[in-house]
């Protein structure tokens, strides 16, 4: 048995079959999932990056450079980030792996080894350096200025090339129309959780459908395939149900019928209960209630949130029904 059209009071939109409205879910259900990794992902390379390379240096007081050139392969790869910690210019040793400004006319940053170094009587310290793998030392003795020198203390692989990538225009054009595109997808689902996760005063909804309930209704039964057969035939007269509740109600201008809708409340809180739809089974004790009480304002007020409610209990049996089929 299988329900052509569902739809809902009050302005609700028109739903497809359940077929297509489960497979609809199901991919919508995986889109968010991988828009969700990414997201993550992005944030959370973007935060280790940001504490990496920008608030660790000025809290750990240590420095960061990308190796440019292959001098130093085998040991350090173009590409590779180098981390320097600050060590004493007294305790340079032959061995150190420096980072320094070359003293030629451009004062460019390199990163090599110390091979020789040599502490003068005026107290000058002198240092040779030279690339893992050059053939020669480098074309200078390098007076170290100041009280203490960068020392490499770890190497990060490759992460450099990541980083000269980034800062190519066209990335970083690129990656200001993904971080817009990302924020209009992560908007977009937030807005739509807060519809559908929560009821209009702002409180978490209940499950919109709970299996246990079903399955005690086949214990009950002794009949493993009964529930099945009836939360598609709660299915299919949810959309009526609804309707009664609302057009009973009536409105401002339209007169209420008490009975009735103290009737269809009724009807929908006990289906409700049985299937298991208990976010429905609570705006229908609610509305009974108030119908009981007269209070007509707040019978209304809260069949307003049937359309969402009932929408959501759709879903929830679908999905229900198509894994008792694929089952």
């Amino acid at each position: 048995m299988t329900t052509d059209v569902i739809s809902f009071p009050r302005g609700g939109r028109v739903s497809a079959t359940p077929r297509h409205r489960a497979v609809a879910g199901v991919r919508r259900s995986r889109l968010d999932r991988v828009v969700s990794a990414v997201l993550t992902v992005l944030l959370v390379g973007g935060l280790v990056a940001f504490a990496g390379l920008g608030l660790g240096p000025r809290i750990f007081g240590y420095r960061t450079a990308t190796m440019l050139t292959g001098s130093m392969a085998g040991t350090i790869d173009p590409g590779d980030v180098v981390v320097s910690v600050p060590k004493p210019t007294s305790d340079i040793a032959v061995g150190d792996i420096l980072t320094f400004h070359a003293p030629v006319a451009d004062q460019h940053l390199e990163t090599h080894r110390v091979i020789a170094v040599r502490h003068t009587t005026d107290g000058r310290t002198i240092i040779r350096t030279q690339g893992d793998a050059n053939a020669a030392p480098d074309p200078w003795r390098a007076t170290v200025q100041g009280d203490t020198v960068w020392r490499v203390a770890h190497v990060v692989p490759a992460v450099g090339n990541v980083v000269r990538a980034l800062r190519a225009p066209i990335v970083r054009h690129g990656l200001f129309w993904l971080a817009l595109g990302a924020l209009v997808v992560l908007g977009s689902s937030l807005i739509w959780s807060r519809g559908e996760e929560h009821t209009d005063d702002g409180a978490p909804v209940p499950d919109a459908l709970d299996d246990a309930a079903l399955g005690r209704l086949a214990d009950d039964l002794e009949d493993p395939a009964y529930p099945a057969t009836f939360a598609a035939r709660y299915q299919e007269l949810l959309p009526q149900r609804l309707d009664r509740i609302c057009a009973a109600l009536g409105s401002e201008q339209d007169p209420a019928d008490l009975d009735s809708a103290l009737d269809a409340a009724l009807s929908l809180k006990v289906s409700s209960t049985t299937v298991g739809a208990r976010e429905l089974e609570r705006l229908a004790t609610v509305i009974e209630l108030s119908v009981r009480r007269h209070d007509l304002a707040a019978a209304r007020s809260h069949a307003d949130g049937l359309t969402h409610a009932g929408r959501r209990a759709e879903r929830a049996l679908t999905t229900y029904l198509t894994e008792r089929r694929a089952g």
